[in-house]
């Protein structure tokens, strides 16, 4: 809807009202909301923050906040929310069909926790604490069954032929101590990560390697 009311960067007073009336946070409250990211620097200082608070900084409603915010030239926006029910997860996490990812975007200096902790929170609360997933099952849900189910016909397995994407992890203190107001904290519990056969983490700290790159589907990677 908003790219049929934005006119030179501005949103007119009654496609504002409009919004008033029908737009509602992707969340249970615009506390619940928080931008991790804006690009214009005069901006920064409300990176971290909730919708809510953002525009109580401003002094605006928040639809107009975000009205202000978002038709800006070069703005480039991230946000993160509060997650799904986690009295539910559990049922999820243990489908059969369930596979372990995140859509996290790392950029800006409050990213989603997620970005560091979506797979070391499988293996410490889902499979060490809870023990709703066994070990090698939670390996093979970040693994090889992604990989199949996608169509990447080299990753996934340790096996001759395959590209060496090896993670080593200690079942007993690996964890995710990243938060909301302070996301960027490497797992404990991961010494070593290898990417395309290059040490990327060595003894728990990165080295700066750059080894990943994009996969396509249904293709091997040279």
């Amino acid at each position: 809807m908003l790219e049929l009311l934005i006119t030179g960067g501005l949103i007119s007073s009654d496609a504002r009202a409009r919004m008033k009336k029908e737009m509602a946070p992707r969340a249970a409250s615009w506390q619940e909301m928080w931008i991790t990211h804006l690009k214009r620097p005069e901006h920064h200082k409300y990176e971290g923050r909730s919708l809510a608070e953002v525009a109580e900084m401003m002094g605006k409603e928040v639809v107009d906040a975000v009205c202000d915010l978002l038709p800006l030239k070069d703005q480039q926006v991230s946000y993160v929310s509060a997650g799904a029910n986690t009295a539910t997860l559990p049922k999820f996490v243990s489908h059969s069909l369930y596979m372990v990812g995140s859509d996290a975007v790392l950029i800006g200096e409050y990213p989603s926790p997620r970005t560091y902790g979506t797979f070391p929170i499988i293996l410490a609360e889902y499979v060490r604490e809870e023990r709703f997933l066994s070990l090698p099952a939670a390996i093979r849900k970040m693994t090889s069954f992604p990989a199949q189910r996608i169509g990447l016909p080299d990753r996934g397995l340790v096996r001759d032929g395959f590209k060496p994407d090896i993670v080593v992890f200690d079942a007993k203190t690996v964890k995710a101590p990243a938060t909301r107001t302070e996301p960027k904290q490497f797992p404990i519990g991961i010494d070593y990560v290898i990417v395309n056969g290059k040490v990327v983490v060595d003894q728990g700290r990165h080295t700066g390697v750059l080894a990943g790159r994009a996969l396509r589907r249904g293709r091997p990677t040279t």
